[in-house]
């Protein structure tokens, strides 16, 4: 039941806007800045939709979905990709050095 709360969409950005809230606090009593409460408001409102916005997008499975791949044809793909191992030396700088005359 815990875990449930802890992991709701709501409530981690809630979480997650004290524990940025308190970072900012800690800065700013290190480096006295002297925040208004007006301040830590908008940076609380800020931390707490990025947060939301953040584990709204990863629940949406956008970026996890596999693509569905090009089949058919004798094409070799690995004709398309250049090997890992394989660089052409021609690309490389070359310099022409000789011996040093201090």
């Amino acid at each position: 039941m815990f875990q449930e709360y802890i992991t709701n969409i709501y409530i981690l950005p809630l979480i997650a806007t004290i524990v940025g809230l308190s970072l900012v606090y800690l800065y700013d009593k290190f480096e006295k800045k002297q925040y208004t409460s007006a301040q830590y408001l908008r940076i609380g409102i800020l931390i707490y939709i990025s947060t939301y916005f953040t584990l709204y997008i990863s629940k949406l499975h956008y970026f996890t979905e596999t693509k569905p791949t090009m089949t058919g044809g004798n094409i070799d793909p690995q004709s398309f990709m250049p090997q890992p191992n394989e660089f052409n030396k021609s690309h490389l700088e070359q310099f022409k050095i000789g011996v040093p005359t201090f």
